[in-house]
Protein backbone atom coordinates (compact mmCIF):
# COMPACT_ATOMS: atom_id res chain seq x y z
CA UNK A 1 0.00 0.00 0.00
CA UNK A 2 1.04 3.84 -0.80
CA UNK A 3 2.47 5.33 2.25
CA UNK A 4 3.19 9.23 1.49
CA UNK A 5 5.32 11.31 3.97
CA UNK A 6 6.56 14.64 4.31
CA UNK A 7 10.02 13.27 5.54
CA UNK A 8 10.01 11.55 1.90
CA UNK A 9 9.06 15.21 0.33
CA UNK A 10 6.52 17.94 0.06
CA UNK A 11 5.65 21.30 -1.63
CA UNK A 12 6.16 24.01 1.03
CA UNK A 13 3.02 26.59 -0.05
CA UNK A 14 1.30 29.22 2.05
CA UNK A 15 -1.97 28.77 2.61
CA UNK A 16 -2.76 32.37 1.50
CA UNK A 17 -1.76 31.33 -1.90
CA UNK A 18 -3.72 27.99 -1.69
CA UNK A 19 -6.94 29.99 -0.63
CA UNK A 20 -6.69 32.58 -2.96
CA UNK A 21 -6.46 30.09 -6.22
CA UNK A 22 -9.42 28.93 -4.53
CA UNK A 23 -11.12 31.94 -4.50
CA UNK A 24 -10.20 33.08 -8.27
CA UNK A 25 -12.17 31.79 -10.75
CA UNK A 26 -9.56 29.93 -12.89
CA UNK A 27 -10.19 27.68 -14.97
CA UNK A 28 -9.41 23.56 -14.64
CA UNK A 29 -6.63 24.27 -17.33
CA UNK A 30 -5.13 26.97 -15.84
CA UNK A 31 -5.28 24.91 -12.04
CA UNK A 32 -3.19 22.32 -13.57
CA UNK A 33 -0.84 24.82 -14.76
CA UNK A 34 -0.54 26.31 -11.70
CA UNK A 35 -0.22 23.10 -9.78
CA UNK A 36 2.23 21.96 -12.60
CA UNK A 37 4.74 24.59 -11.77
CA UNK A 38 4.27 24.38 -8.04
CA UNK A 39 5.39 21.24 -7.96
CA UNK A 40 8.38 22.05 -10.61
CA UNK A 41 9.70 25.23 -8.50
CA UNK A 42 8.87 24.75 -4.65
CA UNK A 43 8.68 20.53 -4.93
CA UNK A 44 12.17 20.98 -5.91
CA UNK A 45 12.79 23.89 -3.46
CA UNK A 46 13.35 26.24 -5.65
CA UNK A 47 11.02 29.32 -6.67
CA UNK A 48 11.42 28.79 -10.28
CA UNK A 49 11.43 25.53 -12.79
CA UNK A 50 12.84 25.01 -16.27
CA UNK A 51 10.48 23.84 -18.99
CA UNK A 52 12.19 23.37 -22.12
CA UNK A 53 9.22 22.93 -24.31
CA UNK A 54 6.11 23.53 -24.67
CA UNK A 55 5.16 20.06 -25.48
CA UNK A 56 5.84 19.29 -21.70
CA UNK A 57 3.26 21.12 -20.43
CA UNK A 58 0.95 18.53 -21.60
CA UNK A 59 1.71 16.42 -18.79
CA UNK A 60 -0.77 19.20 -17.37
CA UNK A 61 -3.52 17.86 -19.14
CA UNK A 62 -4.30 20.26 -21.91
CA UNK A 63 -3.46 20.03 -26.04
CA UNK A 64 -0.78 21.23 -27.48
CA UNK A 65 -2.58 23.69 -29.05
CA UNK A 66 -4.04 25.54 -25.82
CA UNK A 67 -1.12 25.31 -24.14
CA UNK A 68 0.96 28.63 -25.06
CA UNK A 69 -2.49 30.14 -25.02
CA UNK A 70 -3.63 29.62 -21.43
CA UNK A 71 0.25 30.47 -20.48
CA UNK A 72 0.34 33.90 -21.97
CA UNK A 73 -3.30 34.40 -20.51
CA UNK A 74 -1.73 34.46 -17.27
CA UNK A 75 0.79 36.09 -17.86
CA UNK A 76 -1.04 38.90 -19.28
CA UNK A 77 -3.30 38.71 -15.93
CA UNK A 78 0.14 38.64 -13.52
CA UNK A 79 -0.52 35.23 -12.30
CA UNK A 80 2.82 33.79 -14.19
CA UNK A 81 6.10 35.21 -14.41
CA UNK A 82 7.60 33.62 -18.26
CA UNK A 83 10.90 34.26 -19.53
CA UNK A 84 10.38 33.28 -23.16
CA UNK A 85 14.19 33.37 -23.80
CA UNK A 86 15.04 31.01 -21.11
CA UNK A 87 11.72 29.41 -20.29
CA UNK A 88 12.02 29.79 -16.88
CA UNK A 89 8.27 29.96 -15.06
CA UNK A 90 7.54 30.85 -11.79
CA UNK A 91 3.89 31.96 -10.02
CA UNK A 92 3.58 35.64 -8.89
CA UNK A 93 3.49 35.69 -5.19
CA UNK A 94 1.91 38.87 -4.89
CA UNK A 95 -1.46 37.61 -5.44
CA UNK A 96 -3.29 41.37 -5.30
CA UNK A 97 -1.98 41.93 -8.48
CA UNK A 98 -3.73 39.36 -10.49
CA UNK A 99 -6.44 39.95 -12.86
CA UNK A 100 -8.72 37.07 -12.19
CA UNK A 101 -11.98 37.64 -11.32
CA UNK A 102 -13.31 35.99 -7.75
CA UNK A 103 -15.41 32.74 -7.77
CA UNK A 104 -18.95 33.78 -7.66
CA UNK A 105 -19.68 31.16 -4.61
CA UNK A 106 -17.08 32.00 -2.68
CA UNK A 107 -17.43 33.53 0.96
CA UNK A 108 -14.66 34.13 3.09
CA UNK A 109 -16.67 34.17 6.07
CA UNK A 110 -17.85 29.97 5.55
CA UNK A 111 -13.96 29.60 4.98
CA UNK A 112 -13.24 30.68 7.74
CA UNK A 113 -15.79 29.13 9.32
CA UNK A 114 -14.79 26.03 8.11
CA UNK A 115 -10.86 26.76 8.92
CA UNK A 116 -11.71 27.24 12.18
CA UNK A 117 -13.85 24.25 12.59
CA UNK A 118 -11.11 21.55 11.69
CA UNK A 119 -8.68 23.25 13.51
CA UNK A 120 -10.82 23.00 16.45
CA UNK A 121 -11.00 19.15 15.75
CA UNK A 122 -6.96 18.80 17.12
CA UNK A 123 -7.42 17.79 20.77
CA UNK A 124 -4.06 17.75 23.10
CA UNK A 125 -3.24 14.30 24.67
CA UNK A 126 -4.45 14.53 28.26
CA UNK A 127 -2.04 11.71 29.20
CA UNK A 128 1.93 11.68 29.26
CA UNK A 129 4.02 10.28 26.04
CA UNK A 130 5.91 7.89 28.18
CA UNK A 131 3.85 5.35 29.81
CA UNK A 132 6.59 4.74 32.07
CA UNK A 133 6.90 7.06 34.38
CA UNK A 134 4.88 6.56 37.84
CA UNK A 135 1.50 7.91 38.08
CA UNK A 136 1.89 9.27 41.39
CA UNK A 137 5.19 10.97 40.98
CA UNK A 138 4.76 14.71 41.90
CA UNK A 139 6.24 17.95 40.44
CA UNK A 140 9.85 19.07 41.83
CA UNK A 141 9.36 21.70 43.94
CA UNK A 142 13.27 22.67 44.01
CA UNK A 143 15.23 23.01 41.00
CA UNK A 144 17.54 19.86 39.18
CA UNK A 145 20.45 20.55 41.73
CA UNK A 146 18.64 19.74 45.13
CA UNK A 147 21.18 21.82 46.67
CA UNK A 148 19.48 25.39 45.17
CA UNK A 149 16.24 26.18 46.06
CA UNK A 150 13.39 27.81 44.43
CA UNK A 151 13.42 31.48 45.11
CA UNK A 152 10.61 32.68 46.87
CA UNK A 153 11.55 36.38 45.96
CA UNK A 154 11.01 38.17 42.51
CA UNK A 155 14.26 38.72 40.27
CA UNK A 156 14.76 41.09 37.57
CA UNK A 157 17.00 39.32 35.76
CA UNK A 158 15.41 36.96 33.59
CA UNK A 159 12.00 38.52 33.75
CA UNK A 160 11.16 39.17 29.58
CA UNK A 161 7.98 40.80 29.96
CA UNK A 162 6.89 43.35 33.42
CA UNK A 163 3.61 45.14 33.25
CA UNK A 164 3.55 48.63 32.91
CA UNK A 165 2.77 50.86 36.44
CA UNK A 166 -0.91 51.81 36.11
CA UNK A 167 -1.31 50.43 32.69
CA UNK A 168 -4.06 47.84 30.92
CA UNK A 169 -2.56 45.19 28.89
CA UNK A 170 -3.12 46.06 25.01
CA UNK A 171 -5.76 43.05 24.08
CA UNK A 172 -7.02 42.77 20.37
CA UNK A 173 -9.81 40.56 19.84
CA UNK A 174 -9.13 39.56 16.48
CA UNK A 175 -5.68 38.83 15.18
CA UNK A 176 -5.74 40.38 12.32
CA UNK A 177 -6.68 43.69 13.77
CA UNK A 178 -2.82 43.88 15.58
CA UNK A 179 -1.25 45.65 12.42
CA UNK A 180 -4.70 48.13 12.47
CA UNK A 181 -3.90 48.87 15.87
CA UNK A 182 -0.05 49.30 15.48
CA UNK A 183 -0.73 51.88 12.54
CA UNK A 184 -3.09 53.76 14.80
CA UNK A 185 -1.13 54.11 17.54
CA UNK A 186 1.91 55.14 15.56
CA UNK A 187 -0.04 57.88 13.74
CA UNK A 188 -1.74 58.91 17.33
CA UNK A 189 2.43 59.68 18.63
CA UNK A 190 3.10 61.15 15.76
CA UNK A 191 0.18 63.65 15.76
CA UNK A 192 1.20 64.51 19.55
CA UNK A 193 4.56 65.15 18.27
CA UNK A 194 3.56 67.72 15.70
CA UNK A 195 1.04 69.40 18.64
CA UNK A 196 3.51 70.13 21.19
CA UNK A 197 6.45 71.25 18.35
CA UNK A 198 3.34 73.92 16.92
CA UNK A 199 4.45 72.89 13.54
CA UNK A 200 0.63 72.78 12.25
CA UNK A 201 -0.52 76.26 10.61
CA UNK A 202 -3.57 77.69 9.64
CA UNK A 203 -4.64 76.99 5.81
CA UNK A 204 -2.42 74.29 5.54
CA UNK A 205 -3.17 70.47 4.63
CA UNK A 206 -1.26 68.36 7.46
CA UNK A 207 0.72 65.85 5.76
CA UNK A 208 -0.26 63.66 8.63
CA UNK A 209 -3.48 62.26 8.46
CA UNK A 210 -5.70 61.54 10.97
CA UNK A 211 -7.01 58.43 10.57
CA UNK A 212 -5.44 55.10 8.95
CA UNK A 213 -6.74 52.93 6.14
CA UNK A 214 -9.05 50.28 7.94
CA UNK A 215 -11.04 53.12 9.82
CA UNK A 216 -11.23 55.21 6.77
CA UNK A 217 -12.60 52.25 4.84
CA UNK A 218 -15.19 51.70 7.11
CA UNK A 219 -16.41 55.74 7.54
CA UNK A 220 -16.64 55.47 3.72
CA UNK A 221 -17.18 52.56 1.87
CA UNK A 222 -18.44 49.59 4.47
CA UNK A 223 -19.49 49.94 8.16
CA UNK A 224 -17.39 46.67 9.05
CA UNK A 225 -14.57 45.86 6.93
CA UNK A 226 -14.67 42.44 5.80
CA UNK A 227 -11.59 40.13 6.40
CA UNK A 228 -11.00 39.69 3.37
CA UNK A 229 -10.61 43.39 2.49
CA UNK A 230 -8.45 43.44 6.21
CA UNK A 231 -6.20 41.37 4.23
CA UNK A 232 -5.88 42.92 1.44
CA UNK A 233 -5.37 46.51 2.85
CA UNK A 234 -2.67 44.78 5.11
CA UNK A 235 -0.84 43.31 1.63
CA UNK A 236 -0.65 46.44 -0.33
CA UNK A 237 1.05 48.31 3.11
CA UNK A 238 3.69 46.21 2.48
CA UNK A 239 4.16 47.67 -0.50
CA UNK A 240 2.62 51.64 0.37
CA UNK A 241 2.98 54.05 2.69
CA UNK A 242 -0.63 54.09 4.43
CA UNK A 243 -0.45 57.76 3.27
CA UNK A 244 -0.56 56.16 -0.40
CA UNK A 245 -3.45 53.55 0.65
CA UNK A 246 -5.20 56.43 2.11
CA UNK A 247 -4.94 58.36 -1.08
CA UNK A 248 -6.42 56.26 -3.29
CA UNK A 249 -9.22 55.61 -0.96
CA UNK A 250 -9.80 59.24 -1.36
CA UNK A 251 -9.40 58.96 -5.28
CA UNK A 252 -12.00 56.15 -5.09
CA UNK A 253 -14.45 58.46 -3.52
CA UNK A 254 -14.26 61.34 -6.00
CA UNK A 255 -15.90 58.58 -8.54
CA UNK A 256 -19.49 57.95 -9.27
CA UNK A 257 -21.39 55.91 -6.37
CA UNK A 258 -21.49 52.41 -8.27
CA UNK A 259 -17.37 52.65 -8.76
CA UNK A 260 -16.64 53.04 -4.81
CA UNK A 261 -15.86 49.97 -4.17
CA UNK A 262 -12.88 47.80 -3.04
CA UNK A 263 -12.19 46.41 -6.84
CA UNK A 264 -11.46 50.53 -7.90
CA UNK A 265 -9.23 51.03 -5.47
CA UNK A 266 -7.26 48.20 -5.92
CA UNK A 267 -7.07 48.88 -9.90
CA UNK A 268 -5.61 52.13 -8.53
CA UNK A 269 -2.77 50.69 -6.43
CA UNK A 270 -2.37 48.14 -9.18
CA UNK A 271 -1.59 51.22 -11.63
CA UNK A 272 0.73 53.60 -9.04
CA UNK A 273 2.96 50.10 -8.43
CA UNK A 274 3.47 49.63 -12.28
CA UNK A 275 4.42 52.77 -12.88
CA UNK A 276 6.33 53.05 -9.76
CA UNK A 277 4.58 55.76 -8.12
CA UNK A 278 5.22 55.61 -4.90
CA UNK A 279 4.36 58.96 -3.01
CA UNK A 280 2.15 61.65 -3.32
CA UNK A 281 4.28 64.03 -5.13
CA UNK A 282 4.32 61.69 -7.59
CA UNK A 283 1.06 60.66 -7.88
CA UNK A 284 -0.02 64.68 -8.76
CA UNK A 285 2.70 64.75 -11.04
CA UNK A 286 0.98 61.61 -13.03
CA UNK A 287 -2.22 63.22 -12.85
CA UNK A 288 -1.16 66.98 -13.96
CA UNK A 289 0.62 65.05 -17.07
CA UNK A 290 -2.59 62.73 -17.86
CA UNK A 291 -5.05 66.13 -17.80
CA UNK A 292 -2.45 68.23 -19.86
CA UNK A 293 -2.48 65.01 -22.45
CA UNK A 294 -5.93 64.81 -22.56
CA UNK A 295 -6.71 68.70 -22.73
CA UNK A 296 -3.26 68.90 -25.77
CA UNK A 297 -5.18 65.87 -27.72
CA UNK A 298 -8.30 67.94 -27.49
CA UNK A 299 -7.16 70.84 -28.88
CA UNK A 300 -5.28 69.36 -31.74
CA UNK A 301 -8.46 67.91 -33.04
CA UNK A 302 -10.09 69.69 -35.82
CA UNK A 303 -13.05 71.00 -35.56
CA UNK A 304 -15.81 69.95 -37.93
CA UNK A 305 -17.71 73.57 -39.38
CA UNK A 306 -21.26 72.71 -40.22
CA UNK A 307 -21.97 73.15 -44.23
CA UNK A 308 -25.52 74.19 -44.89
CA UNK A 309 -25.98 73.87 -48.60
CA UNK A 310 -27.54 77.54 -50.48
CA UNK A 311 -30.31 75.76 -51.62
CA UNK A 312 -31.57 74.85 -48.15
CA UNK A 313 -30.95 78.92 -46.67
CA UNK A 314 -32.96 79.90 -49.75
CA UNK A 315 -35.64 77.63 -49.70
CA UNK A 316 -38.48 80.15 -48.79
CA UNK A 317 -37.40 82.94 -50.84
CA UNK A 318 -38.92 83.70 -54.20
CA UNK A 319 -36.65 84.14 -57.15
CA UNK A 320 -36.34 86.44 -59.72
CA UNK A 321 -36.53 84.13 -62.23
CA UNK A 322 -39.93 82.50 -61.15
CA UNK A 323 -43.28 83.63 -63.22
CA UNK A 324 -45.25 86.01 -61.20
CA UNK A 325 -49.59 85.12 -61.10
CA UNK A 326 -49.56 88.19 -63.59
CA UNK A 327 -47.53 86.96 -65.80
CA UNK A 328 -49.57 83.78 -65.92
CA UNK A 329 -52.54 85.37 -66.49
CA UNK A 330 -51.09 87.36 -70.08
CA UNK A 331 -49.24 83.88 -71.14
CA UNK A 332 -53.16 82.39 -71.03
CA UNK A 333 -55.04 84.97 -72.80
CA UNK A 334 -52.22 85.09 -75.27
CA UNK A 335 -52.83 81.26 -75.65
CA UNK A 336 -56.79 81.19 -75.98
CA UNK A 337 -56.50 84.13 -79.18
CA UNK A 338 -54.35 82.01 -81.35
CA UNK A 339 -56.57 79.47 -80.56
CA UNK A 340 -59.58 81.17 -82.23
CA UNK A 341 -57.42 82.69 -84.96
CA UNK A 342 -56.54 79.16 -85.67
CA UNK A 343 -60.43 78.12 -85.77
CA UNK A 344 -61.18 81.11 -87.79
CA UNK A 345 -59.23 80.28 -90.44
CA UNK A 346 -60.05 77.24 -91.04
Amino acid sequence: MASPQTEKGHVRIANELWNEVLRRDFSKRQQNLILFIWRLSYGTGQKDCLIERFNLLELAGMYKQDVKKELKFLRECAVLNWDEDSMIFSINKNYHLWQITPNKNWDSDKFNSLIHQNLSRKKVSKTLTDDSVPENKEVSKTLTFKSELVSKTLTMQLVKYLPTRGGNAVVTVNPASLKTLLYTLKIKDIKDNNNNNGNQTKGKVSEIRTTNPFKYYEQNFEPVIPPAIVDKINSWLDDFSEEMVLLAMEKCLEQEEYKRKWGYINRILVNWYKNRIMTPEQVAEADEKFYSKKNSYAKSQPQSAEIIPDWFKNRNVKSDDQPKEDHKENEQAELEALIKQYAGGQ
